[in-house]
């Protein structure tokens, strides 16, 4: 219940999803066309590629070429025995799969596959399809998934950013003499961040500047510069998250 500090009325598990929507394969559902089915508890894919292979006539050269991908999905998931108005519902979704049997017709659905960072999308045959066990509200299914239109089938980032959450430089400090350079290490957090550069700025220009290459910055103490400490502050384009190299200048 909302505002409740434990709540037991959810699936739980979200590292892979499945969703599912009806259509015909020349128009990919919309947005809100897509809805879950249940939460998987286990999910596989395996792309097996129907593979031609030719002798050229000059050499004997051997060539092997991919013909087609034939992705299939084979998946298990904890879904709630009683449709829902939000979610993909299993026994509307198990009558779909008799009647179209019955007509003569392949079960087809589009799937909409959430896999780490990437949704595997296309317009699949349902060609099993079974109920796994369970009690009560929560009962699990078993459902594989073949590819039945190829020209559907692709492979697109999921879109959602990852979030900066931090920055820390390697090392921290460092003493050159005047006319002399250094250099140290940029982290932005987590690694696979999706935005990870970063802007430099010098507390003191005329005792020190920097230069970004890649993850690392090169500092440089202009030739007569006088002695004393700048402070090099790296500040993140996401987040704005700030880490400190402080470098000494000798003379």
């Amino acid at each position: 219940m909302n505002g409740c500090k434990s709540t037991f009325d959810r699936l739980i598990g979200r590292a892979k999803t499945l969703e599912l929507a009806y259509g015909c394969p020349d128009a990919r559902p919309g947005e809100a066309e897509w809805k879950l089915l249940g939460l998987p508890t286990s999910a596989t894919w395996d792309m097996s590629p129907e593979s031609l292979t030719s002798d050229a006539d000059d050499g004997g050269f051997t060539s092997t070429m991919i013909a087609s991908l034939d992705p299939t999905y084979s998946i298990e998931g904890e879904v709630r025995v009683n449709d829902r108005s939000d979610e993909f519902g299993i026994q509307q979704f198990t009558k779909y799969f008799v009647d179209e049997v019955k007509a003569r017709h392949n079960p087809t659905v589009w799937m909409r596959f959430h896999w780490g960072n990437y949704y595997h999308i296309g317009y699949m045959v349902a060609s099993g399809l079974s109920d796994g066990g369970g009690v009560k509200e929560i009962v699990t299914y078993s459902l594989e998934l073949k590819l039945n239109e190829g020209t559907t089938f692709a492979i697109e980032p999921d879109g959602e950013d990852e979030a900066v959450t931090g920055v820390t430089v390697t090392p921290t400090s460092a003493s050159i003499a005047a006319g002399a350079s250094t250099s140290f290490t940029v982290n932005v957090a987590p690694v696979d961040a999706s935005d990870t550069t970063f802007t430099v700025a010098s507390s003191v220009p005329a005792r020190a500047t920097a230069t970004i290459k890649g993850s690392t910055v090169t500092v440089s103490a202009p030739s007569g510069a006088t002695a004393g400490t700048a402070n090099i502050t790296v500040t993140t384009t996401d987040g704005s998250f700030t880490a400190v190299f402080a470098v000494t200048v000798t003379v």
